[in-house]
């Protein structure tokens, strides 16, 4: 049995906490030079949007447009916050992607969620040029992205 685009939604919603701490780990162990990641204040929203969109047979993007809460980006490098942003996008992406397919989602929603996700990876340069969705902040910040780790 696979999962329709309501009972995805469901999931999604009661679920929620657990996927954005997943993309906080997998954030963590693919991006170790930020800390934290830079979309962490708005995943659990846009999380909470796409269940929404889902639910409403909307539009994916509003999931994007929609959310609210804070993305930091540093000001002196944003051609690097905003990589840095489509980068955690692309972990995201990932992680809706894998537990779609732990749960047999079917290809619709699916389909749904991906276009969710690459909606916010378009916007990531309006983002750090202060022009993203309204009830997302997009915070410079002088200190830079995080600690900085050498690799090696």
């Amino acid at each position: 049995m696979s999962l329709d685009a309501l009972q995805l939604a469901d999931v999604l919603r009661s679920s929620g906490a657990e996927l954005a701490r997943i993309w906080r780990s997998a954030r963590a162990e693919a991006r170790r030079g930020v800390a934290p990641g830079l979309l962490d204040g708005v995943v659990s929203a846009f999380l909470e949007g796409v269940a929404f969109m889902l639910e409403a047979d909307g539009e994916p993007a509003a999931a994007w447009r929609d959310a609210v809460g804070v993305v930091r980006f540093d000001a002196r490098d944003r051609p690097r916050s905003a990589a840095e942003i489509d980068a955690e996008w692309t972990i995201l992406g990932a992680v809706l992607d894998a537990a779609c397919e732990a749960l047999e989602a079917d290809p619709g929603p699916r389909a749904q969620l991906a276009a969710a996700v690459a909606a916010g990876r378009a916007g990531v340069t309006d983002l750090v040029a202060g022009r993203g969705p309204r009830g997302v902040l997009a915070l410079p910040v002088l200190s830079g992205m995080g600690r900085r780790v050498a690799s090696g």
